[in-house]
């Protein structure tokens, strides 16, 4: 009997979350609405609940510490980087203004922004003197905090396979060189906005002067949005970039409002520490601020394992394993695909996993040799490089159910027998009593079943052409 014909008690999922989508679903745009609204509050919580936990197990506290220490080093040549595009090209000189006042106004609480600002301008126009050895120092420090970042996102994530360096730095040097100037222009365009609709209409209304008041936390939510999409190194769904960006954005807003509340009505730094305490008020909000991103990463990576219910500390005995076998089917019947293979997201809707549990599946497989990634990232897609007809479930059961040549059991023939009666029974619905499995007198096993010394492993159905080596036959 196939492993895959178990009861539904024994098995690790039921056989409907296989089933392929029968019609292709509505636009994103129309579907978000929706989506958005249908969230309740007991699934929000349910989802912050199991985000902290996730956090805390990827220890996220101590990865916004060093983010926090990489970015008081790196800030510095970063802004050097970004005021040296703002000078070469003379014509973006307002969209440098626009930029400054948005960093002062949006993204640190008044009672500290104009003094950082003003020092973080003054020391990165003296990196812009810096010798070719110390510009090789400030490139360096730039290029941490940017792997620190790169890192620090695929792992909430749970990336195995990174860019490569360069594909990293070309990336962020895209974001570097045009990101400044795309949000300066976009800042400019709407203050410009704002000042020509004084002229026409003269003075705004109550509501349209409240929605310019956000128009810098939506930009904020843009930008975090663009980040959880394009930093991890795998395609991550827009609805769950945009809940997790503008939650970020939210969260930076209010933390920026109590913050600046705080240090006007209870001002302890200042009496502790006097003209100092501009530093540590800076660390603290750094090391906040990086906490909130990262918490909202985390928040934006957990939403597939909430919606789908399938937790990676609720995963059952044995699911990988059957989910190997629905991967292995699904790519078995795209062998004529041209492109050849299914597209990971394909994979994701068809078998309804979430994105960390196959690609853990789908590496597995590889290993044996079973599959093969085509492309990365967005593009990424998996196929079938096995022949069908001869290849067998033998290495998978082996990966993912019982290991049948580990040590203690391949040279233990009672054990083997207990280990093949349980199978056998779970196969025909009904599993021996511990009586029935250690009884002094066993019925001996069938012969075509028995251990062999070339193999000494457990024999599984499907498992009687493999070939002494081990090595699956491949295509072609």
């Amino acid at each position: 009997m196939n492993p895959a014909d178990l009861p539904a008690r024994e098995g690790a999922r039921s056989s409907s979350q296989a089933c392929p989508l029968r019609s292709a679903p509505p636009p994103f745009w129309r579907r978000l609405p929706r989506r958005v609204w249908s969230y309740r509050p007991r699934a929000v919580a349910r989802l912050l609940r199991f985000s902290a936990t996730r956090a805390g197990e990827q220890h996220v506290g101590q990865v916004a510490a060093a983010l926090t220490f990489t970015t008081v080093l790196s800030l510095v040549p970063l802004l050097a980087v970004v005021f040296a595009l703002f000078t070469a090209f003379p014509l973006f000189a307002q969209f440098r203004l626009a930029l400054d006042e948005f960093m002062v106004k949006s993204l640190m609480p008044v009672t500290v922004a104009d003094t950082v600002m003003g020092y973080l301008n003054q020391f990165a126009k003296q990196a812009s003197r810096l010798s070719t050895l110390g510009g090789i120092f400030v490139f360096v420090t730039a290029v941490s905090l940017i792997l620190t970042i790169d890192k620090a996102f695929n792992d909430i994530w749970h990336v195995r396979r990174q860019r490569t360096f360069v594909q990293r730095m070309l990336v962020y040097w895209a974001v570097l060189s045009l990101g400044p100037i795309m949000l300066g222009a976009s800042l400019w365009t709407t203050s410009f906005l704002a000042r020509e609709s004084l002229g026409l209409v003269g003075d705004l209304s109550a509501l349209a002067g409240l929605a310019l008041t956000f128009v810098p936390m939506l930009v904020t939510g843009f930008c975090i949005t663009i980040i959880f999409l394009v930093v991890p190194n795998r395609y991550v769904a827009w609805r769950d970039a945009l809940l997790g960006g503008f939650g970020t954005a939210v969260v930076l807003e209010l933390m920026k409002t109590g913050m600046a509340w705080y240090l006007t009505r209870f001002p302890t730094y200042t009496m502790v520490y006097g003209a100092f305490a501009i530093l540590p008020i800076f660390l603290l909000w750094l090391y906040l601020s990086w906490l909130v991103v990262l918490f909202g990463a985390t928040v934006a990576a957990s939403m597939p394992l909430v919606r789908l219910g399938r937790r990676e500390p609720n995963r059952r005995p044995g699911a990988a394993y059957l989910d190997a076998l629905a991967v292995l089917n699904e790519l078995t019947e795209a062998r004529g695909n041209v492109p050849p293979g299914l597209a990971m997201r394909t994979l994701v809707h068809r078998l309804h996993l979430n994105h960390d549990e196959l690609t853990s599946v789908l590496e597995t497989l590889e290993g044996i040799g079973y599959v093969a990634r085509l492309g990365e990232g967005a593009k990424e897609r998996w196929a079938l490089v096995c022949d069908p007809a001869t290849a067998t479930l033998g290495p998978v059961f082996d990966r993912l159910l019982l290991d049948r040549g580990q040590p203690g059991f391949a040279g233990d023939e009672e054990l083997q027998r207990i280990a093949y009666q349980a199978w056998r029974g779970a196969a025909d619905g009904r599993l021996p009593t511990i009586a029935e499995a250690f009884a002094e007198a066993p019925p001996a096993l069938p012969r075509g079943d028995r251990m062999t010394k070339v193999h000494g492993t457990l024999p599984v159905p499907g498992d009687d052409h493999v070939e002494s080596s081990g090595n699956p036959s491949r295509q072609g």
